[in-house]
């Protein structure tokens, strides 16, 4: 069981992403957070093998929520996506420390979170 945490603020895309993953990819389980501050306390109760988080939240953008949790996730091993709509250069400049964090454009198209949980069950 691959298990997956989503952080965004926006109902609708938040679960509308768990309605397409659960549907196109089998042994999964996602949590879902809110936004960063819920995120972040879901983090130290839980371990992931997948982050996805969205940047533009009210709370806290998605840059400063990994930069608050990058101990745990690297502790853990895992696997960090970011996605924005926009400003796309300035986000991988405030990211820079965190190597491991991908970053994807919001707009991208669902397959490829797919496609990431698929290439995740292949590396194990």
């Amino acid at each position: 069981m691959i298990k997956i945490l989503l952080v965004d603020d926006d109902f609708s895309v938040r679960d509308t992403m768990k309605d397409f993953l659960e549907f196109f990819v089998d042994e999964i389980k996602i949590d879902l957070a809110r936004h960063g501050a819920e995120g972040l306390a879901m983090l130290k109760k839980d371990r992931y093998d997948i982050l996805i988080s969205d940047q533009m939240m009210p709370d806290m953008k998605g840059s400063e929520f990994i930069a608050k949790a990058i101990d745990k996730l690297r502790e853990d091993k895992t696997e960090i996506y970011i996605y924005s709509g926009q400003l796309l250069g300035e986000l991988t400049v405030q990211l820079a420390d965190y190597g491991e964090v991908q970053i994807i454009d919001k707009f991208t198209s669902p397959m490829f979170f797919k496609d990431i949980i698929e290439q995740y069950r292949l590396k194990q």
